[in-house]
């Protein structure tokens, strides 16, 4: 920690033999404000970082989901329990999926109680990008980062009115309509979306029937239970006062749905009822005050209901329903300080988040019949990224430091007797984030530029409500908990180049993290679990992504191995692999568009992996091969009025591959989508 202090301060006062360059070049990127065609949100926070970056408009015309887009990725891991619509979650180089921090706007989504987030219950249809950053906690984001940040940038205004129409049908019963605005009045731009879909996920699959060594008895069967229906809206609005830009986000999301039960063991009736509604107000003002102070703020509330409905008690055993309530809201201040004179740009973050959650327990009529107690956490953060430029910008050090003070305060049930007393309990947990990036820039000219990149970090995460106070009947909670620890690094090139015609991006990675303290849930009882720090981890690999346009040709190839060890002190579980995490990934593309036409080849390899920690030879899952096809026609199109009609098919694991992510939760065989979209 001293050295990355050192290094932050020493660099305000760096004058050296290279202060003569102030009047003489432009720093680049970083050293004085961007215009708006040039500033991009990953490269413009985080330079030396490996960051992914993805294009909305690479998928236009096409039915896709949130976990279809993010999966593609190279480092990205998604976990499904079922088809389109089903609980996903998201893993980075490796990491737990409670270890990756996801933003919309730069407004957390994550929460408290369970830490991860499910990937259904978000929208892609709505997002004008994705970044993906894969290098530790970044500048500008409120909370440590071991597993990575993923941040979803909603469509903005247009300048010139657009209105859009998407119509979806496909397999198993699904159909999605939406519906696009985006339009500038005077000086207040705005869009609306609005979403509905719907599908029963009803598809065939191999049923062992629970007895996995014994293939007489297998046979194909339905998927029961896998229904969901979403409505969706998301609301911006945009103006300027008083040369402070003003944005205001409103982002809506509905979902009913069936949760079906493992293998052959069905569930009828299970159901789950989500609503999420986020609202924020952020704000920036480039020159507030002096031409050398740059401020934005985010000022934002979430609120959530989970609602489950389990009236033949399918799945649990003493209370069939529960509904969780969650609150957060919090503000974030970004002051930016530009030191040209020092080559120079200083990002500090301050904020303060507030959550509150609340579970009860309900009978089959939905009536509470155990009423639990609230419990709070206050989240601050105080952070600071110094990016010094030297040699004409062409080297880059980043120093960063991130202070985290979480206090919990919830109130613990004691039994006295015949009374249950309510005792008030608090809980103050403090830790520092250290990161410092390198970069230097080896060839530049006006094709093609190649970037050395390194980072190093040492981050913290928290245990969640889940962790520290589990559930009762099942999980107990563990008050003693430690945060997790990891100290993470990569290093690598990156290379773009354009000439005419030809644009090529590559990036080649290596990465490593050690992770201490990992909590698991360990058995307590016969009935019971109970979390506790005794799990380590080392996980280490390369990444290696490129991405060539030529012409009318797009090629793309995203390649991912990750050896991910278990380093515990348990005798049973060191050396073992970490579940869920295949030694190699590969995402492939060839697409071609002639004329009026457009087509796609994507092919994935998910290599082999174990689906528990002991590496059991039952819950080995064998590599597999997925091929998808897409085909899209533009019907109609006018550049000027900016107006077309596009027809799109997707068809999805062509030769009807029967696997499954999790133990017990079939994946979808053969199935198929298709789009129209109108603009006007």
């Amino acid at each position: 920690m001293k050295i990355v202090l050192i290094v932050i301060f020493l660099g305000i006062f760096w004058k050296g033999i290279y202060a003569e360059e102030k009047k003489t070049e432009k720093l680049e990127v970083i050293g004085v404000k961007e215009d708006e065609t040039t500033k991009r949100g990953s490269t413009r926070i985080d330079p030396n970082g490996f960051v992914d970056s993805i294009d909305a408009k690479d998928f236009k015309g096409r039915y896709v989901s949130l976990a279809d887009v993010l999966e593609r990725e190279t480092g990205v891991r998604v976990r499904r329990f079922g088809g389109l619509g089903s609980y996903s979650t998201l893993s980075i180089r490796g990491s737990n999926p409670n270890q990756v921090k996801i933003y919309i706007d730069g407004i957390p989504l994550n929460n408290a109680q369970g830490g991860e987030i499910n990937l259904s219950d978000l929208n892609f249809d709505n997002l004008e990008r994705i970044d993906i950053y894969k290098s530790g906690f970044t500048s500008g984001f409120n909370s440590s980062a071991i597993g990575g940040t993923v941040n979803l940038i909603t469509k903005k205004e247009n300048l010139k009115r657009t209105d859009r129409v998407n119509v979806g049908a496909g397999s198993f019963n699904t159909y999605k309509i939406s519906g696009t605005r985006a339009d500038t009045i005077g000086k207040v731009g705005y869009s609306i979306f609005v979403q509905k879909e719907k599908s029963d996920q009803n598809f065939i699959f191999r049923n062992d029937n629970g007895t996995y060594f014994n293939r007489d008895d297998d046979r194909d069967i339905r998927r029961k239970n896998a229904q969901f229906d979403r409505y969706s809206f998301t609301g911006n609005v945009n103006f300027i006062v008083n040369k402070t830009e003003v944005s205001l986000l409103n982002d809506f999301n509905y979902r009913e749905n069936g949760i079906p039960g493992i293998g052959n063991n069905q569930t009828e009736k299970v159901e789950r009822q989500y609503l999420r509604n986020t609202t924020s107000i952020n704000t920036n003002n480039k020159k507030f005050f002096w031409d050398w102070l740059e401020l934005g703020t985010r000022t934002y509330y979430t609120g959530a209901r989970d609602h489950l409905f389990d009236p033949r008690q399918e799945f649990t055993t003493s209370f069939p329903n529960s509904r969780a309530d969650i609150q957060q809201y919090g503000i974030i201040v970004l002051p930016t300080i530009y030191l040209e004179k020092y080559h120079q740009t200083i990002r500090l973050l301050a904020s303060n988040e507030r959550e509150t959650f609340k579970r009860d327990r309900r009978d089959r009529f939905d009536e509470i019949i155990n009423r639990s107690t609230r419990k709070f956490r206050n989240h601050s953060t105080l952070q600071i990224a110094d990016e010094i430029r030297l040699f004409q910008g062409r080297l880059s050090i980043t120093p960063m430091l991130q202070y985290e003070s979480f206090i919990d305060r919830f109130n613990e049930e004691e039994q006295n007797f015949n009374t249950i007393e309510i005792k008030p309990t608090k809980k103050k947990t403090e830790y520092a984030n250290q990161r410092v990036s390198v970069g230097y820039v080896l060839f530049k000219n006006n094709l093609q530029q190649i970037v050395f990149k390194s980072n190093a970090s040492k981050e913290n995460r928290i245990p969640d409500f889940f962790e520290l106070f589990g559930e009762r009947g099942s999980v107990i909670g563990n008050l003693t908990l430690r945060p997790e620890k990891s100290r993470n690094w990569d290093l690598g090139i990156a290379q773009d180049y354009k000439k005419n015609e030809l644009s090529f991006h590559t990036n080649f990675s290596i990465f490593r993290k050690s992770i201490q303290d990992m909590i698991l849930f360990i058995p307590n009882s016969q009935f019971t679990v109970r979390p506790d720090n005794i799990d380590s981890a080392d996980i280490r690999g390369f990444e290696i992504s490129n991405k060539l346009n030529w012409k009318e040709w797009r090629f793309q190839s995203n390649y991912t191995y990750t050896r991910a060890i278990n380093t515990s002190s348990v005798s049973y579980l060191n050396g073992k692999f970490l579940p869920l995490r295949p030694l190699h990934e590969w995402h492939g593309l060839v697409a071609y568009k002639w004329k009026q036409f457009h087509f796609g080849f994507e092919p994935v390899f998910i290599g082999a992996t174990f689906r528990d920690r002991t590496n059991e030879f039952t819950s080995y899952q064998d590599a597999r091969w997925i091929y998808n096809l897409f085909f899209n026609i533009e019907l109609y199109k006018d550049k000027e009025q900016q107006k077309e009609v596009l027809l799109g098919i997707d068809l999805r694991n062509v030769l009807d591959n029967r696997v499954f992510d999790i133990i017990g939760y079939p994946l979808p065989g053969r199935n198929f989508y298709a789009t129209l979209s109108a603009t006007f």
